[in-house]
């Protein structure tokens, strides 16, 4: 895989992208707190209400795997462009939803809208990344989500007090924002590729691999289980049954419990750019690896002392370990993926979606029956197996050199400069030659990689992976 030099490592549009990221982690922490107080206001029962919040999560995991079949017919940036405004247009009108039932059917939609936003920007990730950046791509990707899920609540506090209709307004606008944003990002992208004499093909689409393939990868599981124990234990438990745990055990106030809980949001967007730049320069695995076990040990450790002292020492550990685990498992996949799409990216988003979901109904159906020291205690085999699999050691495929699907658009073609692919003009090319063939062992370092680099050197660079 061949980067052409820009002026920034990480390039423009994603920078746009973590925005709308942030606009996706604030619409959550601002509805989040209202829907069931307004779904109430129809008249059903505290069950019902809480359902307008699952189907919302149920919808998009489902519809994960749809938006990944779009984007075999449709470029990245026509389903993203589609899948914001679907979400924005569901939000407009679930605030002014006339029956519980159209606000159930309205929150699906929404569903469905950021399923189609994450999955297409989750492969332009990949599309602008490459073996020597991808942790740096992901970090800023990632810290969208994180800088939203901090504001979201705050502000939606706030907007609620004028409104229960207004989180929904604010929701909706934020989105169209990014749209917009997201739209002149890649106008200017567009235009600098069309400065450096770089042609692209808008029918072009990049090749698809296998869900099968994808999971022969030693990389590709360790990162997927990664997310699956992120997604149980930094995201579902975390938010979920910490509350209740410090209520109900520690017998401290709700104000006690959000201070617990901004600790590790805090943390977490302190490290995720030093964990990036660490994922580039020490490797995939290695910050896999560290991230898998420091999750492990928070929940181990809170299990084995529930005191406060130990919680809050434990939203540290969770803060890192999974900053770490998840910057370096999106690295992981991307370089896996190089450049491919397909059923592989949703299925590495929705076992995160999936590890949400389950582990607050696990972990609560346990605590109600036992304790919570045996409900943190129920995370540690899907938090251990994620370490088991990210110390494993893999080999990172060897791609041939692909063939160029498009060329510049004067002069003769470099060999070792694929042009950008379509759809975003992402800045790395995007192979498109057959499955990988033999792999080779992946070593741990820094890598680097310039318009200098010669081919030959370029075809045998140990990866970071």
């Amino acid at each position: 895989m061949k980067v052409l030099r820009r002026k920034s490592v990480v390039p423009g549009p994603v920078y746009a992208l973590a925005f709308v990221n942030v606009c996706i982690g604030l619409g959550y922490g601002v509805i989040a707190p209202v829907i069931p107080v307004f779904a109430r206001d129809f008249g059903v029962s505290d069950l019902a209400a809480s359902s307008v919040v699952s189907i919302y999560a149920f919808t998009r995991v489902l519809a994960s795997f749809g938006a990944s079949r779009l984007l075999v017919r449709f470029d990245e940036r026509a389903v993203l462009t589609a899948g914001l405004l679907l979400a924005a247009a569901s939000s407009l009108a679930a605030a002014f939803a006339p029956t519980f039932l159209a606000l159930l059917l309205l929150r699906a939609v929404g569903g469905i809208g950021t399923a189609m936003f994450t999955v297409s920007g989750q492969q332009l990730l990949f599309r602008y990344s490459s073996p020597g950046t991808g942790g740096r791509t992901a970090s800023v990707f990632q810290s969208g989500f994180l800088i939203g899920g901090v504001l979201g609540p705050v502000i939606g506090g706030a907007v609620a007090l004028l409104s229960l209709r207004a989180p929904f307004l604010t929701h909706a606008v934020a989105l169209v924002v990014g749209a917009m944003i997201l739209w002149f990002a890649f106008r200017s992208s567009d235009r600098m590729d069309v400065a450096a004499g770089i042609a692209h093909d808008p029918t072009a689409r990049p090749e698809r691999m296998p869900l099968r393939v994808a999971l022969r990868h030693r990389g590709f599981r360790a990162a997927v289980a990664s997310n699956f124990a992120n997604g149980w234990v930094g995201n579902g438990v975390r938010f979920t049954l910490v509350p209740l745990f410090v209520a109900s055990v520690l017998g401290a106030s709700p104000f006690v419990s959000g201070v617990v809980l901004m600790v590790g949001a805090v943390v977490q967007i302190v490290v995720v750019k030093p964990a990036g730049r660490l994922v580039d320069s020490w490797g995939r695995r290695p910050m896999l690896a560290f991230g898998a076990v420091l999750i492990l040990a928070g929940i181990i450790t809170l299990a084995a002392v529930p005191t406060l002292e130990v919680l809050i020492l434990t939203m540290v550990l969770w803060g890192v370990g999974g900053t770490c685990a998840m910057v370096a498992s999106a690295a992981t996949v991307g370089e896996v993926l190089d450049g491919r799409g397909g059923s592989p990216i949703a299925i590495y988003q929705v076992v995160f979606d999936v590890g949400t979901m389950l582990g607050p109904l696990v972990a609560g159906a346990v605590a109600a029956r036992s304790s919570y020291s045996l409900a943190f205690a129920a995370g540690i085999p899907v938090a251990a197996l994620a370490a088991v699999l990210a110390l494993r050691p893999w080999r990172t495929p060897d791609h041939p050199e692909p063939r160029s699907p498009r060329s510049a658009s004067h002069g003769k073609e470099d060999p070792c400069q694929t042009p950008s692919p379509s759809g975003g003009s992402p800045t790395i090319s995007s192979p498109t030659g057959p499955v990988p063939g033999p792999e080779r062992a992946e070593p741990i370092g820094p890598t680097a990689l310039s318009l200098s680099t010669s081919c030959a050197s370029s075809n045998g660079r140990e990866s970071t992976s």
